[in-house]
């Protein structure tokens, strides 16, 4: 059996490990937090193929690109919800401005992302870069798939892709 298949199986069983345990405690939380980042780990390197001196360098990189974004948005969403919480309060000239910040907000973000890719594709190459791209997405995807079977809801319509954590 190939290598990568027999990675994504263990990485199916972890992720149905992790699932089993959604809503538990505060504490039990940042575990499963914990432990679907290491799961996203195993997925991001198994699908980029990523060499062991290519993984040693891209996931500081990686990492402090998914910290960078991360802060950008709570940034953004703060500004969001401020403006929506004291919308019918605020004057023209303050809700422009609110509405300004959150644009520019989201400029940096894309410049935070423009920088941050750039650097990562000077560790893996391009077209890992790009692939990394969808790779986060499917992850996302197949992860949030698992949590709705799991909790009865089922695939969403439309999204009826083989899930490839099951290969």
């Amino acid at each position: 059996m190939h290598t990568t298949t027999i990675l994504q199986k263990t990485i199916a069983t972890v992720a149905i490990a992790l699932v089993s345990f959604y809503g538990f405690s505060q504490g039990e939380r940042q575990a499963k937090k914990d432990k679907i980042e290491q799961l996203k780990i195993a997925y991001i390197t198994s699908e980029l193929d990523l060499t062991t001196e290519e993984a040693e360098k891209f996931w500081p990189a990686y990492n402090d690109m998914t910290d960078d974004l991360r802060q950008e948005k709570k940034s953004r969403r703060k500004k969001s919800m401020e403006l929506k919480n004291d919308f019918e309060t605020l004057s023209e000239a303050d809700i422009k401005k609110k509405m300004l910040e959150i644009l520019n907000s989201e400029i940096a973000e894309a410049k935070l992302k423009k920088e941050h890719t750039e650097k990562i594709a000077e560790i893996i190459g391009y077209k890992k870069t790009v692939k990394l791209l969808s790779v986060e997405k499917q992850f996302k995807k197949e992860l949030l798939e698992r949590l709705n079977n799991r909790q009865g809801q089922g695939p969403r319509s439309g999204q009826n892709r083989p899930n490839r954590m099951n290969n």
